[in-house]
């Protein structure tokens, strides 16, 4: 499931999860898998999106260094 989800497009503002996420600065990651496998601490999660200039999302690699 995606940040915001089914009738958002037409709620005002549009997108209100992207709105307050992204005006506070902060980014949404979604749709990660096998999290459960993960410790609950410990871990460097690296996250590199493509660069698409003007768009409001983008695919991205993410992986997650665990110390053993």
């Amino acid at each position: 499931m995606g940040t915001d989800a089914g009738q958002a497009p037409g709620l005002e503002p549009m997108f209100p999860c992207h709105e307050l996420l992204l005006g506070a600065g902060k980014h949404g990651l979604t749709q990660l898998r096998n999290l459960a496998s993960l410790p609950p601490t410990g871990v460097l999660l690296l996250v590199s999106p493509l660069p698409i200039v003007g768009g409001s999302g983008s695919p991205a690699r993410v992986l997650a260094l665990v110390e053993r």
